[in-house]
């Protein structure tokens, strides 16, 4: 029996599957650098004195860069500020280093560039990923969704389709570069697994979000046949499983392929405004697709209520099964192995499941012979 282990929340819990029904397990593999090669990178990121570190994600990655960064300026004796959205506060943890902490809660470009003309440099650091409305996450999209939530509804409006983007370059992704060109900034984007590092961005936004973008197409994205069914876990990283908008971004990744069961402990609850309206009954979904107004995590709504049509979802999570089963249509379970035991009941004891460890930084792609 192969051992699998599988991150929930905050602690590995092991999946007891026989060999026989173990269709494959995929986890992300890539070469990441060491840390010197790290460490020469990141001195050449030209920091001067007042600068503004605007942090956009609270990954081990970023936090790491984060810590080296703060590092590298006590030494050359810099003043520097740690910008984060409110969202993120609690989350971004750099080792005790001297720093000033602004937590920027703004809602519009305007107010984001007045503060940024206060310093002499801003840096943008993210943690490039997939995205379902964007087609990616980077510093231009998190900077619109932090920031410039009035663009929100122009980004959702420009979507082709009701299902999820994940990893396709289109008029939303390019919505977030133009919003972002007359903002005076650098960005450093980070691209990583649960096995360190893979490669450090650093330039203009564009420049650099279209680099880490080129990465993740290349080294990210697996081509599958079709299978019956799945389990997935976002990864190792907390920040994947901390609210259920969260996994669900983990979720679209890999939806195309496979009927699945996501194992999302969201400890910090639904995460998104427009979830919480949902599951209390004060949002409409058929009003959701031509409204005006983007409410935060609405396209979570849309694709549940698209892919229900086709797919059928579980999860095992701490959130309550009101909500899960009776508001949003998951099947729930309250263990992996009640997960196997419903499967072989179902599909047989030969069926086979295909285990993805990492969703939140790999992409499924339906195999073109399929």
């Amino acid at each position: 029996m192969p051992e699998i282990w599988l991150r929930y929340g905050n602690t590995n819990i092991v999946l007891d599957i026989r060999f026989e029904n173990l269709y494959k397990e995929i986890r992300s593999d890539f070469y990441t650098i060491a840390q010197g090669e790290m460490n020469l990178s990141l001195q050449n990121i030209a920091l001067k004195d007042r600068s503004l570190i605007v942090v956009l994600s609270a990954s081990n990655a970023t936090n790491e860069v984060l810590s080296k960064l703060i590092q590298i300026a006590h030494n050359k004796r810099l003043r520097i500020s740690i910008g984060i959205a409110p969202k993120l506060q609690g989350l971004v943890e750099p080792e005790n280093n001297p720093y000033n902490l602004l937590l920027l809660n703004v809602n519009e470009s305007r107010s984001l560039i007045d503060i940024i003309s206060k310093f002499d440099r801003t840096i943008f650091l993210s943690h490039t990923s997939f995205d379902p409305l964007f087609g990616f996450t980077g510093a231009p999209t998190s900077i619109m969704r932090n920031f410039m939530k009035s663009k929100m509804s122009e980004a959702f409006s420009l979507r082709s389709k009701d299902i999820p983007n994940a990893g396709i370059i289109g008029e939303p992704y390019r919505l977030a570069l133009s919003a972002c060109k007359n903002i005076n900034a650098m960005s450093i984007e980070v691209v990583a697994n649960s096995k360190g590092i893979s490669d450090i961005y650093f330039g203009s936004m564009e420049e650099t979000f279209s680099c880490a973008t080129s990465k993740l197409v290349n080294n990210y994205i697996i081509d599958e046949e079709y299978v019956k069914s799945a389990i997935i876990s976002p990864g190792s990283q907390t920040m994947a499983h901390l609210t259920l908008a969260d996994c669900l971004n983990s979720l679209w990744n890999s939806v195309h392929i496979i009927k699945e069961i996501l194992l999302a402990e969201c400890r910090k609850g639904l995460g998104a405004q427009a979830l919480q309206m949902f599951v209390e009954g004060r949002l409409n979904p058929n009003e959701l697709k031509k409204s005006r107004t983007y409410i935060e995590g609405q396209e979570h709504i849309m694709f549940i209520q698209e892919t229900a049509q086709k797919y059928e979802l579980g999860i095992i999570s701490t959130l309550p099964e009101y909500y899960l089963k009776n508001k949003l249509g998951f099947s729930t379970y309250n263990s992996l192995k009640e997960v196997l035991d419903n499967l072989m009941s179902r599909h047989g004891i030969h069926h086979k499941v295909l285990v993805l460890s990492d969703a939140n930084i790999t992409l499924m792609r339906p195999n073109s012979s399929d």
